[in-house]
């Protein structure tokens, strides 16, 4: 499965011999997939240079988004509590495209939403569910990605640095 799929790729890229999770999957068979090794080029990714201590976020300091500054500005516009709380701004890989393109392909709610609904015997017990969701959501950037499309002349994914 694709996570181990992502670990064998990682000890491979270690001994030298990288390969891209495509050949994985296009090559089950273990002599077709050694005909892969060592073939793929590693993928250099520019720093992040939004920092907690910006103030403004330039076109400079977001290497993976071709934007413009109004653009960024739009982007910055989404996000709660404006530059301070964004982490990163960056273009949409396929599997986010693909979720952003079902999304505005439904016509009646969210193909990726489930909902549901939860009782607590008390204030006590909700707060500590609360708290631990709030964990769950400081952990994992996921929680905390907005797509931002509108406008925009391809869509992006906004991280913001909290999400309460």
């Amino acid at each position: 499965h694709s996570l181990l799929a992502v670990k064998l790729l990682e000890r491979l890229r270690r001994l030298g011999l990288g390969a891209a999770i495509r050949d994985l999957f296009e090559h089950p068979r273990l002599a077709d997939f050694a005909t892969k090794l060592g073939r793929s080029r590693e993928v250099v990714v520019p720093a992040n240079g939004i920092t907690r201590e910006s103030r403004t976020i330039t076109p400079a300091m977001v290497p993976l988004a071709e934007l413009s500054q109004a653009e960024i500005d739009r982007v910055v516009d989404t996000v709660p509590g404006g530059v301070a709380n964004v982490q990163v701004i960056y273009a949409l890989s396929p599997l986010p495209d693909g979720i952003l393109f079902h999304h505005l392909l439904a016509q009646k709610g969210d193909p990726y939403l489930i909902r549901g609904q939860m009782a607590f015997a008390d204030r006590a017990q909700l707060d500590r569910y609360l708290s631990a969701v709030q964990r769950v959501v400081d952990r994992h950037a996921i929680l905390r990605t907005a797509f931002v499309w509108e406008g925009l002349p391809a869509p992006v994914q906004g991280v913001g640095r909290t999400g309460p």
